[in-house]
């Protein structure tokens, strides 16, 4: 238990820190706000913003098992709850300046703009994808006659592993070599992303029965996809997508492309010139 709230906290401490720095990198290239995602901004904000939600409702509904640890441990998790909570908040805070940041800079530049037409097609690919994966995810609980609320919950902890998906997409529409995420942002925040996993068959092999009322303090089943399969296939396909973006930013957004797609749309930003 101890390692685990010890976890949450550094895993939270982090966050703020590469969120701080990706601010850092923005004031110091004003430039590239525009070519961040705001669909992902927005993701990994609900990410901070859901726990901190669901803990504060829990302390309202706290169940007397969980009293009773309380009291037992001398009040000592109460406290290390509050500072995750409140570590939380900081990481919330600085995601939402993050978010204000890109809104701003791109509202200034008008609506028509060519950062608005990219943002609006990735964002109409992300949420299509998310919208099929959602359904996928509901269609394979009610086969499994699972919860369809849990698999919902956990497909949320999905769609957060992949946050860097609606960038690679903005890039792509873009065709932006920017530089708009700095590494320690978007690998930092993979890293995070991927320990829960790697920690999760630790401690399948190491704690097998280690739970507090049935939850875990981090990695919890609840809120991502966790088994030996997934525990794999999960922390590659982060892996992957923070590749991906590296690529992006030294060779160009449409470099995933193939280089047929590539000439044909370098042929359509060609002016054409009227003899007449």
């Amino acid at each position: 238990m101890d390692l685990e709230i010890a976890m949450v906290l550094i895993s939270n401490t982090l966050s703020c820190v590469f969120i701080a720095l990706q601010i850092f990198h923005v004031k110091r290239n004003p430039e590239t706000l525009s070519c961040i995602s705001l669909v992902m901004l927005v993701i990994l904000s609900l990410g901070h913003m859901i726990p901190l939600v669901l803990n504060f409702e829990a302390l309202f509904l706290r169940n007397r098992g969980k009293q009773a640890l309380m009291l037992n441990t001398g009040g000592w998790i109460e406290a290390n709850e509050v500072t995750i909570r409140i570590v939380t908040m900081v990481a919330f805070l600085l995601q939402i300046r993050l978010l204000q940041l890109v809104w701003t800079s791109k509202t200034s530049e008008g609506i028509e703009n060519g950062s608005w037409v990219g943002e609006k097609k990735a964002a109409f690919v992300s949420f299509l994808l998310y919208i099929l994966g959602g359904l996928g995810a509901l269609l394979l609980n009610w086969i499994r006659k699972y919860s369809l609320w849990g698999g919902l919950w956990s497909y949320g902890g999905l769609v957060l592993d992949g946050f860097l998906v609606p960038q690679i997409l903005l890039n792509i529409f873009r065709g932006s070599a920017e530089k708009a995420l700095s590494h320690t942002f978007y690998i930092g925040t993979s890293a995070i992303r991927v320990v829960p996993h790697a920690y999760d068959q630790y401690r399948a092999h190491n704690y097998p029965t280690f739970h507090v009322n049935g939850t875990y303090y981090y990695a919890d089943h609840n809120a991502d996809f966790y088994s030996t399969a997934w525990d794999v296939v999960i922390p590659l396909g982060v892996i992957a997508l923070a590749v991906i973006v590296f690529l992006q930013q030294r060779r160009g957004g449409r470099w995933i492309v193939p280089q047929r797609f590539r000439e044909l749309q370098l042929y359509e930003k060609v002016p054409t010139i009227n003899n007449e």
